[in-house]
């Protein structure tokens, strides 16, 4: 299903940015490392623009792990509807530990099913299948369905990269495990004509 593709593999991490005092410090890594979308439910930042609707959870809630707080490792990148669902629910499944594709799939309507226990739980504890929510990525389905072929250059943008890639080689960052990941972030790509048109 175009622009609701679930990853068929775990996440692997590119970035290793460590240090920071603070979690939002991690943002524009996050946002680079999981290609501007919300993990869970795939909602893009170009189709909003408003990067004000993105939160950074936290894969395992500070309540249980108040020292991950901080940890790269811990953080992925969710849109605020997915990231208020989800709250301090533990055993949410993890996209660096389970391909999502194993667990979800989106139907030409607009629902999602859940493909084994892990989609499940994503599926119930995120209210994917809401009727909101639903009714959300059926329109797009639809717009993009429509655009494809009367409007390609609307299509492309719409699943193209937001205007506003972070370069990562400019962040002044405490530490870095995975130093030789800023050289390959969206950025240097664009810049280096390596980037997809759309993904």
């Amino acid at each position: 299903m175009v622009g609701f593709d679930y990853p068929i593999l775990l996440h692997t991490r590119r970035h290793g940015p460590a240090g920071y005092k603070t979690y939002e410090s991690y943002r524009e890594w996050l946002r680079d490392e999981f290609t501007f979308r919300c993990v869970y439910c795939l909602h893009r930042e170009r189709w909003d623009g408003r990067r004000t609707t993105f939160h950074i959870d936290h894969a395992t809630p500070v309540d249980v792990a108040p020292d991950a707080e901080c940890l790269y490792e811990n953080l992925l990148y969710a849109c605020s509807t997915c990231n208020n669902a989800k709250r301090a629910v533990l055993d949410v499944p993890d996209p660096c530990k389970i391909a999502f594709a194993e667990c979800l799939r989106v139907k030409n309507n607009g629902e999602i099913d859940a493909l084994n226990a892990a989609g499940r739980k994503l599926r119930d504890v995120l209210r994917l299948n809401s009727r909101s929510n639903v009714r959300y990525r059926a329109r797009w389905i639809r717009v993009l369905a429509a655009i494809k072929t009367s409007d390609p250059a609307l299509y492309k943008e719409l699943l193209g990269f937001p205007d506003d890639l972070p370069d990562l080689r400019t962040r002044n960052v405490p530490k870095n495990t995975k130093p030789d990941g800023v050289l390959d972030c969206y950025f240097v790509q664009r810049e280096e004509g390596r980037l997809p048109e759309s993904y």
